[in-house]
């Protein structure tokens, strides 16, 4: 099935044709309604002045000759309101008229009637009463000039309006696709990797609307394909080190399969932080957010780490308030235990290792070595290492940013001189 695609300039100019045709069938239905009602008007009125005519003789019992001089002074002939009465009285044989003629009576009765007469067509009407006939017309072509009048006046507003809202149309078109134009255009010059926020902007507040989303639906798919990116990367930074270790390894004649074993471990750990990069991409997390008793996920934390820190000879001291906090559990312990990860794997010189949590923030706090500068301040940055040996921070600092970022926490490093601090605020 073909689908038949309209421009907003066609449904304009359909529109507009509409509005001039639905305009002068009305003026026609107006002209026709007026032309019946107008002459019905005129016919009364010819019918009542007969019988007054009529009435006014019999009372005054007028002769020929006084009626012709009243008719001769008061009825006019000769402007558009030209009338031709004719008096009749059978009985006596005489007619009186204010045109000099001598059309007979042909027949008698109260009716309405047409004729000719000096080159025009009259219409009017005869009453038969008291012995006398009285017959009043007007002229076709007048009255046709008087409805003329009326038809006019009644079309020229009409068709004054109808052009006022014609050109109101064109210019309310021309507001819609002036900028509908600049944003088409705008978009079929776009390369696909071009997601730059729009730059056509107007006053018609719908398009301007959908301006503004189609902005923010590019900003979010930039968005996801720059964590696409960002997640490449970090897959492909993570497991060169160690996957060219195991090729080396198997390379040589008798491989360290302690080694290999080390390696393929640390494969396994950066696959499964991969997945969890990976998944706290996905807004189902949100939906899922409770009340989260802090204090309590800390303090068995801490004691799960307590070993390994005894073993590296770091003193672990932890001071807590009883805080809840809105979200998931599960992933509040995630950025929890790889923030400890972090310390216990690069921080050798630490003697002492903090945690404080307090309604307001959780603060961990190390008198290691600490890092440089340049790296403290690029810390969130998923590829930036400690050293070039370790198996690095950088997933472990993604994970721990896009964790607080969906609590609507921040997550930030400072130095402590010596050492490293680790601040998690909560909104």
């Amino acid at each position: 099935m073909t689908t038949v695609r309209l421009s907003i300039k066609s449904i304009a100019w359909v529109l507009g044709i509409s509005m001039i045709v639905s305009s002068l069938m009305g003026v026609f239905v107006t002209y026709l309604a007026a032309d019946e009602e107008f002459n019905e008007v005129l016919e009364d009125d010819l019918k009542q002045n007969a019988e007054l005519l009529n009435a006014m003789i019999v009372a005054t019992q007028a002769t020929p000759q006084e009626l012709q001089a009243f008719l001769e002074e008061h009825i006019r002939k000769d402007d558009e309101d030209t009338i031709w009465v004719t008096v009749y009285h059978p009985e006596s044989g005489w007619q009186v008229s204010n045109f000099d003629h001598q059309r007979p009576l042909e027949e008698r009765g109260s009716d309405s009637l047409e004729g000719e007469f000096k080159g025009y067509g009259w219409r009017g009407y005869q009453y038969d009463e008291d012995g006398l006939v009285v017959q009043m017309f007007r002229r076709d072509d007048l009255t046709n000039d008087i409805i003329g009048d009326i038809a006019e006046e009644i079309t020229a507003p009409t068709l004054l309006g109808s052009a006022i809202s014609l050109l109101l149309l064109v210019l309310l078109v021309r507001l819609i696709a002036k900028p509908l134009t600049a944003l088409s255009k705008e978009l079929k010059q776009r390369r696909g990797d071009d997601l730059s926020p729009l730059a056509s902007t107007s006053y018609n507040r719908e398009i301007q609307t959908l301006t503004d989303n189609l902005n923010r639906l590019m900003a979010e798919v930039d968005q996801v394909l720059t964590r696409e990116r960002q997640f490449a990367n970090d897959v492909a930074h993570e497991l060169r080190t160690p996957l060219t270790t195991i090729k080396l390894e198997l390379s040589c004649p008798d491989p360290d399969i302690q080694a290999i074993t080390s390696e393929t471990e640390r494969v396994n750990r950066i696959v499964e932080q991969l997945l969890t990069l990976a998944r706290l991409d996905q807004h189902h997390w949100l939906q899922r957010f409770d009340k989260v008793l802090l204090e309590a996920r800390l303090n068995s934390i801490a004691d799960k780490f307590q070993r390994r820190f005894d073993a590296q000879n770091i003193q672990l001291s932890i001071q807590t308030e009883a805080v809840n906090v809105k979200g998931d559990g599960t992933l509040l312990q995630v950025l929890i235990e790889n923030l400890l990860n972090n310390i216990l794997r690069h921080s050798e010189t630490a003697d002492w290792v903090n945690i404080e949590l307090t309604p307001q923030q959780l603060v961990i706090e190390d008198n290691g070595v600490g890092v440089s500068p340049e790296l403290l301040n690029n810390l969130h940055r998923s590829t930036n290492r400690l050293d070039s040996k370790g198996e690095g921070l950088g997933l472990g600092v993604t994970i721990c940013q896009r964790i607080a970022a969906i609590h609507g926490a921040t997550l930030r490093f400072e130095a402590a001189q010596p050492g490293l601090r680790v601040i998690l605020s909560f909104s």
